[in-house]
Parts: C-alpha cells; structure tokens; sequence
C-alpha cells in the first residue's frame, strides 16, 4: 500500500500543478495518471487514513472496536441524529482540506466530497435524504478576509452530485471570537454558545449540516441546537474528516 510523506507531497504538488498546466490529468497526491473526475488514482484511495473502528453516532475514530458508542456519546445525547465523515483527520487530507481553506486552492477538496458522496449513497440507500444543505457558516468578517466559505464549497459540490438545495443564508454567525483550533473540548464548547442564529425560518423537517472537519463536535452541536429550537426535526452532520478525540 502507498505511504505518503510531507516532503513528498510538496514535491507532488509542484509535478502536479505544472502537468496541471499541460492538460494532463494526473493524480494530486503521486502524479500518476488517473481520471480527471476522480483527482485521485486507486492506490492513493486505498491509502488514505480510513478509520479502522468509529463511534457510532458521531463516528470519533475509536483504537478499539469493544465499545459501538464512543465515551462522549455514551455519557451524553447528542443534537444531530446521525453523522457521516468517512476520513481520518491526518495526513495527507489534513493538508488537503488546508490547501482548500487556507492557499484557496479547491481543486483539493473534489477527490474528499467524491469519496464523502460515496459513503452518502451507502449510508441512504434504506433511509430519506434531507431535504436541504446547510453548510457551516462563518463569521462575516472572517468571510470577508478569506474570501470563501470552504464548508459552502462542499456542500456545494454535494448539491450537484445528489440533487440537493444549499442554503448559505439561513444562518448567520454571531460571534467572531477565539478560533476553535488549539482549544480544549470544554473551551470550544464555551467559545460557541450562542454562535448561531438564524435568519428566517427554516421551511424543512429534515437538513444536513455540512463541514469540511468535526472535531469535538461543539460547532455542530450549537447549530443542530439553533435548527431543532426552531422547528427542524431531523439534523444529520455531514464532512470529509473527522479528527480523533484522543
């Protein structure tokens, strides 16, 4: 099975983007050829970081398979019903999703929502989709000076491959306080109280919220608990990644 490196993907990323310019479809992570709708040939799928074990409810990759719910989700409920993050917050899509938040470079993110789409068909083939996407909001200000949402981004894509409406609109961020990164699970769970509020009623039963990465799940929570106090019955959590509590 590939292996990949942080040195090795910087080279890539060079190979890549000047093959890129050619109009040769190569693969972002080796540079080998691949489908241009994939991004990402079959050895490097079969190499990126898949849970082996994962909650349950909100799918925190788990070292062991002794427990179908993780501490946090047995300890407390939950405000979304049900969550879908086929990845591993590592390497190397934890620099993919940088690359697409951070170097504004999106092309990164099409190979993470195919293989998301993919665990979608699986995960709704006996069940009802939502009935709309809502993507995680940021602050206006922030928004301002990145220029894009990457959580938008995604559900965007999603909506093209599955039929679905986004809405970027319905709630706004309130707060433009601390970032999560860096924080303890209790201090983003403080820094996000009363981080949302929405704009107009939500005319849906039943909506997915759509990150790029969940962490403790303390952004997602707060928005499920806007959504559900304002007459959303059903919130599942969709995102790419998402990264162990341990």
């Amino acid at each position: 099975m590939r292996t990949f490196s942080q040195p090795m993907f910087l080279l890539v990323v060079d190979v890549w983007l000047f093959f890129d310019r050619l109009g040769v479809a190569t693969c972002f992570l080796c540079c080998a050829r691949c489908s241009p709708v994939q991004g990402v040939c079959e050895q490097c799928l079969l190499a990126l970081p898949y849970p082996q074990w994962s909650c349950e409810k909100c799918k925190d990759p788990l070292t062991v398979n002794d427990h179908i719910l993780c501490g946090t989700c047995q300890k407390q409920s939950r405000m979304f019903d049900s969550c879908v993050a086929p990845l591993e917050y590592a390497f190397p899509v934890s620099t993919m999703l940088q690359r697409v938040k951070y170097n504004r470079q999106i092309v990164y993110a099409r190979p993470l929502v195919k293989h998301l789409i993919n665990n979608l068909q699986k995960d709704y083939c006996d069940k009802p989709w939502p009935e709309a996407l809502i993507p995680v909001p940021l602050h206006w200000w922030k928004l301002r000076k990145r220029g894009f949402n990457q959580a938008g981004v995604i559900a965007e894509q999603l909506s093209k491959a599955i039929d679905i409406p986004v809405y970027h609109h319905l709630v706004k961020r309130r707060n433009n306080d601390q970032s999560q990164q860096g924080l303890s699970a209790n201090k983003r769970k403080q820094n996000m109280q009363n981080a949302f509020a929405l704009r107009k009623p939500v005319p849906y039963k039943h909506v997915a919220v759509v990150d790029d990465v969940m962490t403790t799940g303390a952004t997602t929570e707060e928005l499920c608990k806007v959504l559900k106090k304002h007459g959303v019955e059903t919130v599942d959590v969709w995102c790419v990644a998402r990264t162990p509590s341990v």
